[in-house]
């Protein structure tokens, strides 16, 4: 400190470093970003909100990567900049994910006739480039298992010469993919937040969406440590660059018992701090019913800072085969 610098001078400093406008940051505070299932964004107020992270998890079949895959379509469509951390499926299954939301909501749109993709179909098929000739296509075909590589080449062979799949991505890539970015190489969380960085640096707005976070939660100690440290690094990076964030989790066992309560923070696996952390925290459960249009799953809304928080769960129903959520009604 300066000799001249009396008390008041250094009171002032320091306080100067926690001046906001008022009206910017909390009147006209960020409108949340909408997932695009209109029942799961009532209920959290408007949608995923800016300056943290969502956390959702759900017990397996669920649709957590589905639904992310269906946030990050939409959000790109809305024209918002979605990258999307894949750290569990390669770049070619993400988005033969969103080539089957993409076929059935222009068909639903009255935009296309009557053909529509389902997922597992073309999740072989290496869509990130334009293909040409049938011995090349099926070099691509074959980057999948055996069952999808025939399961792709029977569903294209079926509908002739009109290759809907190529016929899809075309349009998917003139209208969707320049607003988005599927990254299959980050592996951990700490690499994500880096890379969100130098976006805000320069001068995009992001919005990050990482599947999921116990992969991406590298480290030397324990699986609690790690988690933990990644949680606290997500909330940090959200708060530092006020961007809205979509993190998937997997959930602890949870007994037959605890199944009967309402789900709770606890139940993220790895950590409690994942559901503390979070600003919003989703669990996906299903509960044993099937409809004709899909599964039928609740998303329990456990906290919500910017909303309230019902305490009803809200019922959707998840298609698996076009990787979509609607409500029941």
């Amino acid at each position: 400190m300066a000799e001249t610098e009396g008390p008041l001078a250094v009171w002032n400093r320091f306080r100067t470093r926690g001046d906001f406008d008022y009206e910017l940051e909390h009147i006209t505070q960020p409108v949340p970003v909408p997932t695009g299932v209109p029942a799961l964004d009532r209920a959290l107020g408007g949608g995923v909100p800016v300056g943290t992270f969502t956390a959702i998890g759900g017990e397996g079949g669920t649709g957590k990567s589905a639904l992310a895959c269906l946030v990050a379509y939409n959000a790109a469509r809305a024209g918002r900049m979605p990258v999307f951390f894949s750290m569990e499926m390669p770049t070619h299954m993400v988005v033969s994910r969103m080539l089957s939301i993409h076929s059935t909501l222009k068909v639903s749109r009255g935009e296309w006739g009557s053909d529509r993709l389902v997922w597992w179909s073309s999740t072989g098929a290496e869509v990130t480039r334009n293909m040409g000739g049938m011995a090349q296509r099926a070099r691509m075909l074959q980057l999948g298992p055996d069952d999808r590589y025939r399961a792709a080449m029977s569903y294209m062979s079926a509908h002739g010469d009109e290759d809907v799949v190529l016929a899809c991505w075309r349009d998917f890539r003139e209208t969707v993919w320049p607003r988005m970015a599927v990254l299959d190489d980050v592996h951990d969380v700490s690499e994500a937040c880096e890379v969100v960085g130098d976006m805000r640096d320069a001068g995009i707005a992001p919005y990050p969406i990482i599947d999921y976070l116990q992969l991406g939660a590298d480290g030397d100690g324990s699986e609690y440590e790690n988690v933990t440290n990644a949680s606290h690094l997500l909330q940090r990076t959200c708060k530092s660059l006020g961007v809205p964030m979509l993190v998937l989790s997997s959930l602890r066992n949870v007994s037959k018992n605890e199944r009967n309560d309402t789900p709770q923070l606890g139940w993220f696996r790895g950590s409690g701090h994942v559901g503390y952390d979070a600003g919003t925290a989703i669990v996906l459960m299903r509960d044993g019913e099937r409809e004709s249009r899909g599964q039928r799953v609740l998303a329990h809304i456990i906290k919500n800072r910017v909303g309230a928080v019902t305490g009803d769960p809200v019922p959707l129903l998840f298609n698996g085969a076009r990787n979509l959520f609607g409500s029941e009604g």
